[in-house]
């Protein structure tokens, strides 16, 4: 519900005041909803603009930490079939 921005009375969805006639702004509880809606959508961009890059660029980071990881998995399953194939050598 809105007031009046000249008596303060409410007005509903009317586009004037029933009271006094005044055909001006909705009101100000109207007016103030309308910033804090305008506010949160602007952070709701920045935040997202500001994932963005953060994934832009961090993805190159993560792409070789994976290659890397890759890598010495790779290495480690040499690594242990080597010594498991050393070990059965020296039973058999």
């Amino acid at each position: 519900m809105s007031k009046c921005s000249r008596c303060g009375r409410e007005i509903g969805d009317s586009p004037s005041c029933p009271h006094c006639d005044d055909t001006s702004d909705r009101g100000v509880v109207d007016h103030g909803a309308k910033k804090v809606a305008s506010a949160t959508g602007e952070v709701i961009e920045v935040g997202v603009r500001a994932t963005e890059t953060v994934v832009r660029e961090t993805k190159p980071l993560f792409k070789k930490a994976v290659g890397v990881g890759r890598k010495g998995i790779s290495r480690a399953k040499k690594e242990t079939l080597g010594v498991a194939k050393k070990l059965k050598d020296e039973e058999g």
